[in-house]
């Protein structure tokens, strides 16, 4: 793949900041107001939003996505509201994604300035089949001459969490990829938990040693809780499936550091809350805008102003 840079412009890290400030604050909003919000079935990014922000922010009006039920913070950072997700949370009528109808961050998006979301169920891992067959859909325009050649070649990116991909849907997915080549890069975030079940109980392997067999599928295995190396390895993907046109598997190990879902609390089973805190993605982001030259009053304003959005 080609090599890009090692730095990330200060307006990049700025926004990424400012993006993972609004993500924290909604969760940590949604567990004050507890009582009322568990009412309605969520789950949110905490502990996920470095890889989700440093993804959506590099995906263009002509790329596909299919985000799972986890990642709020790519919603965010591909310029929705914190707003427009509440309204889903709460099942309300103007909710942009399914007018109330479906759970939270279940979205479905034609907007023209932001990337193409089809509507899908909450089923893990059932996005993956209807990704890699928007991939195949990309391959066949081009190859009959039909694609748009006004704009850069667009690619599909299919979000999953690590236990889905022992379902059998994946491996389906994945055969087809790597046989026709297909732009679509499939984005495994992985947490180590299953629900309740870690990844000892319920998988022989991660996504990336899983990859491996499927010859074709270039994979590689990231720290998804680091957003410069996040952003870094994202660009340098995108750039090669938009020139190339091959599929990619980026594993990307990150901390659960919020509940599997408003119902199912991490305080019942887990005894890694600890060394999960320890891999938060938030302190990490913040030390690397330090060290870019922002001073800690420029800081502090970006989170008010999150908290303020929220």
């Amino acid at each position: 793949m080609e090599i890009i840079q090692n730095t990330i412009d200060k307006v990049v890290l700025q926004k990424a900041f400012a993006t993972m400030a609004t993500a924290k604050s909604m969760t940590e909003w949604y567990e004050e107001n507890f009582k009322t919000v568990s009412k309605y079935v969520h789950a949110t990014s905490r502990g996920h939003e470095a890889i989700q922000i440093a993804t959506a922010m590099q995906l263009l009006p002509q790329d596909y996505a299919f985000p799972y039920y986890r990642d709020d913070s790519m919603l965010l950072a591909i310029g929705m509201q914190p707003y427009d997700l509440m309204l889903q949370l709460m099942a309300k009528r103007d909710d942009p994604f399914s007018g109330g109808r479906t759970y939270y961050c279940h979205p479905s998006l034609r907007d023209a300035d932001k990337p193409k979301i089809p509507h899908q169920s909450s089923a893990t891992g059932m996005q993956a089949i209807p990704a890699t067959g928007a991939a195949m859909g990309f391959w066949y325009k081009e190859s009959v001459g039909l694609a748009d050649e006004s704009v850069e070649k667009p690619i599909v990116v299919c979000s999953l969490g690590d236990a889905s991909v022992t379902e059998g849907e994946i491996a389906e997915a994945f055969q087809m990829a790597a046989l026709k080549q297909l732009p679509i890069l499939y984005l495994v975030q992985d947490n180590g938990w299953d629900i309740s079940a870690n990844a000892k109980e319920t998988r022989a392997q991660n996504a990336f040693e899983y990859a491996k067999g499927f010859h074709g599928i270039e994979a590689i295995s990231i720290d998804g809780a680091d957003f410069t190396e996040s952003y870094l390895a994202i660009q340098k993907v995108i750039r090669t499936m938009r020139s190339e046109r091959r599929p990619f598997l980026i594993h990307a190990k990150v901390p659960l550091l919020n509940h599997h879902t408003s119902g199912v609390r991490m305080e019942w089973y887990r005894d890694d809350l600890d060394e999960a805190k320890s891999r938060d993605p938030y302190p990490v982001l913040m030390q690397q805008m330090s060290d870019a030259g922002f001073t800690s009053d420029e800081i502090t304003k970006i989170e008010k102003d999150a908290l303020a959005k929220v």
